[in-house]
């Protein structure tokens, strides 16, 4: 009997010294930090049933003008600021950016970046550094003479000579992912693709699976340990789709070009990875090696797939869809294009600099857009401050980029298309406006933003000089987004397009 009470009486003080301490803890993180303001939530789940992933970016920017433009989110155990005004923005990007430099690696995106091997969701340090490095360089000497160009003037053609034969109204989403899916396998891997590549259209139909899978997340993203007692189905579709994308389909291209690489002769950017890497080796030995697998290298070809066709096809839908609610802008661009390249040849990057309206128009169509509205989450380094609030390491901070395009006091006539924003008086492009961040900044920008800008611009200008964008007569451009926080799409739409070269 005394050893049962002893028993009890030890169980009991364990608890109460447990609870005592827990809340002790809780009194002083609540004293020593200060989170902005937000929407109280619900015990336990927190906000997490008061949003709809369709529309996060937009619920979140209408509660910036309630409690200011740093607000807090709670998504069950996991507590997430969003930043809605550029200040504020810039102070996460630019000005603190070490502080803010990692990332919220969930165990959905863990599955597809095998633990944070890639570059885009692996955390701030020595590693990061390295890698970032290397496959900076390597896409500076991709980028090196014609490459780019011969890549894209490939891609195009190819669509070209299929839309040529269309009669009647088609969806151009297609051709776009086609060409696009194009230009960064060449990139990746060289070679050439037919419009009915298989490969192409494998890759373009997982990805597509892939962002519907994904939504916002799976719940084991927001429920500590559910993952190692109970798998969703969506979870499992992602494992699944993984392993046929990256660990199938991309590490297979690698391998296959892997054994027939030569330092002497490098083709395309897998080639320029492994050269950066014997590199870096023969400078900093053994720390390489142990830092870059071939497990880092696809994840690093990962990030430029993943990212790079979603981004530019979605941005690319998008300016067609724009050209054709504004003909008259469409026209304009046309003009331009008429006037600076003529109608005998494609536009070349070359011409870029004299294609300022062009370019203008991409530009407004990307902050009108906002592809990718939320971004990818920073996460803190260390204990900081963000606009005078006190936060502790590992605080969740996503950047509203759809926010920072659609804020009335940065932009005048917000909701209008307007690319002479964008013009200096000479009709050149001028500096980028302070509120323009389709590719984020600070040290976690985005690492193909040199190689999409001349990208997207050349196939744009190619696309409007060659035809001449509408729709049946009596339908309606619909501009409304769909899709999630994380990608903000057009919806389907069809045109009729009228030859001009």
């Amino acid at each position: 009997m005394l050893e049962l009470l002893l028993s009890w009486y030890v169980t009991a003080t364990i608890l109460v010294g447990l609870f005592v301490g827990l809340f002790v803890h809780w009194l002083i993180q609540r004293f020593k930090y200060k989170y902005p303001p937000g929407p109280r939530g619900l015990p336990i789940i927190g906000n997490l049933l008061q949003f709809d992933e369709k529309i996060l970016h937009e619920q979140v920017f209408e509660l910036s003008k309630q409690y200011g433009p740093v607000l807090t989110l709670k998504y069950g155990h996991v507590t997430m600021l969003y930043v809605n005004e550029i200040d504020a923005a810039l102070e996460v990007l630019v000005k603190k950016s070490t502080d803010f430099a990692n990332r919220l690696l969930t165990p959905s995106l863990d599955v597809f970046t095998k633990g944070g091997k890639d570059i885009v969701f692996s955390n701030y340090g020595p590693t990061w550094k390295l890698h970032r490095r290397i496959a900076t360089k390597g896409l500076r000497h991709y980028m090196q003479g014609n490459a780019l160009e011969n890549r894209i003037n490939d891609a195009t053609s190819t669509a070209f000579e299929v839309i040529d034969k269309i009669n009647g109204e088609f969806d151009p989403a297609e051709y776009i992912n086609f060409m696009v899916g194009n230009i960064l396998t060449g990139l990746c891997f060289g070679g050439k693709y037919s419009f009915d590549d298989k490969d192409l259209k494998y890759f373009m139909e997982k990805e597509d699976e892939f962002i519907e899978v994904f939504g916002i997340g799976t719940a084991e993203d927001y429920v500590p340990g559910l993952k190692y007692v109970y798998k969703t189905n969506q979870l499992k579709k992602i494992e699944m789709i993984a392993a046929e994308l990256i660990d199938g389909f991309l590490k297979n291209k690698y391998l296959a070009e892997k054994k027939t690489y030569n330092k002497d002769n490098v083709r395309h950017f897998c080639d320029t990875l492994l050269l950066a890497r014997e590199e870096a080796i023969e400078e900093e030995g053994q720390i390489v090696i142990d830092s870059l697998t071939e497990d880092h290298l696809v994840q690093t070809l990962s990030d430029i797939f993943l990212a790079g066709i979603d981004t530019s096809r979605m941005t690319l839908y998008w300016a067609i869809k724009h050209m054709i609610a504004y003909p008259d802008i469409q026209e304009k661009v046309q003009q331009e294009i008429d006037s600076v390249v003529g109608k005998d040849r494609m536009p070349g990057i070359e011409d870029r600099p004299n294609l300022g309206y062009t370019e203008a128009v991409l530009h407004e169509s990307m902050r009108l857009a906002s592809v990718a509205p939320i971004g990818v989450f920073h996460v803190s380094t260390c204990d900081t401050e963000i606009v005078g609030y006190k936060i502790p390491k590992g605080t969740v901070v996503g950047i509203n980029h759809y926010a920072l395009h659609l804020d009335p006091d940065a932009w005048e006539d917000v909701d209008r298309f307007i690319p002479e924003r964008y013009l200096d008086e000479n009709g050149k492009l001028g500096p980028k406006p302070k509120n323009w961040l389709p590719f984020s900044a600070g040290k976690r920008v985005c690492l193909g933003e040199f190689v999409a800008k001349p990208e997207l611009h050349l196939i744009f200008a190619q696309l409007m000089q060659r035809y001449k964008w509408k729709m049946v007569s009596g339908k309606c451009v619909d501009l409304t987004g769909a899709g999630t926080a994380f990608f903000r799409v057009a919806t389907p739409f069809k045109v009729i397009v009228e030859k001009r070269i």
